[in-house]
């Protein structure tokens, strides 16, 4: 998906998502790590490509700048481009200045050749001029609606910095606002049309066009007021939901970033030591075929090596670029591309996270520790190694397993994913609200008209208002039951694409969200389930994904002659349990060990209470 870029309109998000690209498995001496039936004891693993305590880091390679005198364009082609680009006075004027000087041939027609044609009684001439007007007024609204945003956010900036945002609406309202404009200067310069005849400023037709021009002023209040509404519903929604979960999302992706920086200087890719894991993170989707054949005795070294070759010429095409822009443009070799293309798959999300893994911990230890990861950056990033290992210890007990690498970068790639495919629907089910409302606006809009141009509307308004009575009953519970998933969606919000939910005692996982219902994923039997949102608005939602770290209370029933000494011992010996070493990652090490009943006289309701660091993590698919 993409970037996780800044939150913006419904019009203008977009959130691209980066080609997948790598995979497989790395050689293990000991039990497998992500093997579910790894025994709790870690051993000490021998892995390839284990870091060495005297490796150092290398120097940065710095990318090779290239040139092309490559320009297809002609001398006019350029000057052209030139002008277009050098601002947008410039390049309005290219769009202006054609119509307008067309324009000038009938006004100079009219005003020396036809002097005295009329339409009416009124001279042609005024109509062109006000024609001119027109066009011209209508590119001088648009520049104006354009500079509005960059006005509201330097002026509402010297009050609040948190009122900017909503320049992002001035942005998308560009079109709106600069007809709303337009239509108030063309109503405005309508008398210049008789300013040569000023007795005959009543003539029915230029009447007409006055009372059109003061219809058509309406007509676009409330048009931009519809796209204010849904712009208002957007940036507050985006900006709500995904703020936070995206500021977290681009530090941790710039974390993995730096990792895998400095991994590939100590080992540079395709090294023997991390050949395996290279192609896996490179090719996922090949990586599977090429293993296979080369079980059988079929060398994929060429396949591999036009793999590369392919990212080394895609690469210098992107150096290329970044020279002509000055930005970083599709360069498949830097650190961030790999790491975006690597959490697309979980075969390539597991390789990369062994490389990491591997590239930072010394021989001889089975766990990372802060201290690993500043002397690999070295000295001059011990704040960043602190940044680093922080943000990888979940658990906050001073170190990070192999294990916990591979769940941590799953779950970024997992979350990314499934954020993307949230906002998607989201923006969809905007779009169909936006639509709903346009049709709304079309009938306001004729109404407006109606009201303008017809003089017994006024008259009729009892038997409309009885029309409209009858409508409201015939369509009121469509309407009620569109308002409540609307408020349901965009208000309430109870969960995103990829939560794990429980739904009246049904757990759910949420595939897919739209603006009158959603659909998930049955977690006992795989069913697909679609529940409209006046439903779900009425029932009890338990969000397990936003509830992080979670208890669970255990109801035992024990023998009546249970001493207090005796559920005193129970309770030392189970927080010696949850504060061992190879529980600590999963339990906090506090615990509830409390008497809630007798049942019958004949025993005791003992109640374990667990406290849990970390809820579950969602994995991708295969």
């Amino acid at each position: 998906m993409a970037n996780d870029e800044a939150i913006i309109p419904v019009d203008i998000l977009t959130y691209g998502a980066v080609d997948n690209k790598f995979k497989n498995d790395v050689t293990v001496t000991a039990t497998a790590i992500d093997s579910p039936d790894s025994p709790k004891q870690r051993p000490t693993i021998q892995l390839q490509g284990r870091r060495r305590t005297t490796s150092s880091l290398g120097q940065a390679e710095q990318p090779t700048s290239h040139q092309t005198t490559d320009d297809t364009l002609t001398q006019i082609g350029n000057l052209f481009k030139k002008i277009h680009g050098f601002s947008i006075i410039t390049r309005y004027a290219l769009y202006v200045l054609p119509v307008a000087t067309l324009l000038v041939i009938p006004l100079a027609l009219f005003d020396t050749v036809y002097r005295d044609a009329r339409a009416g009684n009124i001279r042609l001439l005024g109509f062109f001029i006000w024609l001119e007007i027109v066009w011209v007024g209508l590119w001088v609204c648009k520049l104006l609606a354009k500079a509005l945003p960059v006005v509201f956010q330097a002026a509402c900036g010297i009050v609040s910095t948190g009122i900017r945002k909503y320049s992002l609406v001035l942005m998308a309202l560009e079109i709106p606002i600069s007809l709303f404009l337009a239509s108030i200067v063309n109503w405005a310069t309508v008398p210049v049309i008789c300013s040569f005849d000023q007795d005959h400023c009543h003539d029915q037709w230029l009447v007409t066009l006055h009372t059109v021009c003061l219809a058509t002023i309406a007509v676009a209040a409330v048009f931009l007021a519809e796209k204010f509404f849904v712009q208002l519903i957007s940036i507050n929604y985006h900006r709500k939901q995904y703020d936070r979960k995206i500021k977290d999302s681009k530090r941790l992706i710039s974390i993995l970033d730096m990792m895998y920086d400095a991994s590939r200087q100590l080992s540079p890719p395709f090294s023997r030591e991390f050949a395996d894991l290279d192609y896996d993170i490179f090719d996922p989707d090949t990586s599977g075929i090429k293993k296979k054949l080369g079980q059988a005795g079929i060398r994929t070294t060429m396949i591999n090596d036009i793999g590369r070759a392919r990212d080394k010429v895609t690469s210098a095409f992107g150096n290329i670029a970044s020279e002509i822009s000055g930005k970083t443009i599709f360069n498949p070799n830097s650190a961030h591309s790999i790491v975006i293309g690597a959490l697309e798959t979980r075969r390539a999300s597991k390789a990369l996270a062994r490389r990491l893994w591997l590239s930072f911990v010394p021989e001889g230890k089975d766990v990372l520790l802060v201290q690993d990861i500043r002397d690999v950056l070295g000295a001059h990033q011990a704040e960043e190694a602190d940044e680093i290992f922080n943000a990888l210890d979940k658990d906050c007990n001073g170190d990070v397993s192999l294990d916990e690498m591979i769940m941590l970068v799953m779950e970024v790639g997992t979350e990314r994913k499934n954020r993307a495919s949230s906002m998607h629907d989201i923006s969809q089910a905007i779009e169909v609200l936006d639509r709903m409302l346009v049709v709304v606006v079309f009938v306001a809009i004729a109404f407006i008209y109606a009201a303008f141009f017809s003089k017994t509307l006024a008259s009729k308004t009892a038997q409309l208002w009885s029309v409209l009575t009858g409508l409201a009953f015939a369509i009121g519970g469509t309407v009620t039951e569109f308002l409540g998933c609307c408020i349901f969606l965009f208000v309430k919000h109870p969960y995103d694409v990829g939560d794990r939910v429980d739904i009246d005692k049904t757990e759910l996982i949420v595939e897919h969200i739209s603006l009158m219902y959603s659909v998930f994923r049955r977690v006992d039997n795989d069913k697909t389930v679609q529940v409209s949102h006046a439903v779900a608005n009425t029932l009890w939602i338990e969000n397990v994904s936003r509830s992080k770290a979670m208890k669970e209370r255990i109801t035992l029933g024990v023998s009546a002659t249970t001493t207090s000494a005796d559920i005193n011992a129970l309770r030392v010996e189970l927080k010696e349990f949850v504060r061992a070493t190879d529980n600590a990652r999963d339990y906090q090490p506090d615990l509830d060990v409390e008497v809630v009943g007798i049942g019958n006289l004949d025993h005791l309701d003992l109640m374990i209470e667990i406290r849990h660091k970390v809820s579950s993590i969602k994995m991708a698919p295969e």
